[in-house]
């Protein structure tokens, strides 16, 4: 038990790659027009509305390969769970595998929703890059919690919901820069049309809203029997509010017109860009309560 959440993650991340090669060459290797025979005998081009990006059927074994890295990862954080008898989010090693398992399985989810290869590859890269810089700069060992984590429930409450609103972000993310893309060059085949990517956007982002904004409530209540305090303003709770107050933002804009499109498409980036700057840069260069280094 002690070596397979380890062998569970590394088989979800030779998944992901799976995932990743098959949707992009999905998108690479477009898929064949369909022929009809004329009168004569000639074969002709049948029309229809609008020319398939990509090969369904390798679409949908990228799919299958993302579930499975989801489940993979799921599976590490059990077995990691059961080994150690504390969930595995009290350090980064374990913080980013749950993030992993988050990202993996909704991108699954909003892709197949979608039917949009570009998710999946988006998708991978993320959770891969991520997974991978976890592994290299961060010790898998499972090791003892400091007394502020020992509320095992109340831990995995806060942490599961914020990895669950930082996934969302992640996906709102990818629908941004699909769409960012998507105007810029509104002629590349392997992009979806930019009113779609940004459907997937702002799906994504209304949902995070409030998942947010409860992991900050749950985190604000487990703060006050581990610190006694609701909100202290350390670190990592500012870098969360401000988070929230980009989602806030970007809420804010959907009733101003000419607020959305690529401006509330940047907003998304930025949101995002937060993530990025909680997990490391608060981690690693501010000292505070929240010790997941």
């Amino acid at each position: 038990m002690a070596d397979a959440f380890y062998y569970a993650f590394w088989g979800g991340l030779v998944c992901v790659a799976i995932a990743l090669g098959l949707s992009a060459v999905s998108l690479v290797a477009f898929a064949p027009g369909a022929v009809a025979l004329t009168n004569e005998g000639a074969q002709v081009a049948v029309p229809h509305g609008r020319l398939r990006r990509f090969r369904p059927e390798l679409f949908r074994a990228s799919l299958f390969a993302l579930t499975t890295a989801g489940a993979l990862l799921a599976a590490s954080t059990a077995t990691r769970t059961i080994a150690a008898g504390a969930p595995p989010m009290a350090d980064m090693w374990g913080y980013f595998l749950t993030l992993g398992v988050g990202i993996s399985l909704l991108g699954a989810l909003f892709a197949a929703r979608y039917h949009e290869p570009a998710i999946v590859v988006l998708v991978a890269l993320i959770v891969g890059g991520a997974l991978l810089a976890s592994d290299y700069y961060f010790e898998a060992d499972i090791r003892p919690l400091i007394p502020a984590l020992q509320a095992n429930r109340l831990l995995t409450l806060h942490v599961s919901t914020m990895m669950l609103s930082y996934a969302l972000i992640s996906l709102a993310f990818v629908g941004s820069v699909l769409y960012l893309l998507g105007t810029r060059w509104p002629g590349l085949r392997i992009l979806p049309a930019p009113d779609k990517a940004y459907r997937i956007a702002h799906q994504a982002a209304i949902i995070a809203f409030p998942a947010l904004t409860l992991g900050i409530a749950l985190g604000a209540y487990w703060a006050n029997s581990a610190w006694g305090r609701y909100w202290g303003w350390d670190p990592k709770e500012t870098a969360s509010a401000i988070t929230w107050l980009v989602l806030v933002g970007y809420m804010h804009m959907q009733g101003l017109r000419r607020w959305k499109g690529q401006r509330a498409a940047w907003t998304l980036v930025l949101g995002f860009g937060s993530i990025i700057f909680n997990m490391v840069a608060v981690n690693f260069w501010v000292s505070g309560l929240h010790s997941y280094a």
